[in-house]
């Protein structure tokens, strides 16, 4: 690898809206619902710990 070659940075948004969707289509509302749960459900764990 050429040390004068750039490296591209994404935000996480533009790595969602290119594999998951766009914000407000039916799988990126499904998939954000399925994150909310699961992040829900860590913090559930962790305070009954």
């Amino acid at each position: 690898m050429k040390s004068d070659t750039k490296m591209k940075f994404y935000s996480m948004d533009e790595v969602l809206d290119e594999h998951i969707g766009p914000v407000g289509t039916p799988k990126r509302d499904a998939f954000e619902g399925e994150l909310r749960l699961d992040l829900l459900g860590k913090v559930i764990r962790e305070a009954r710990l």
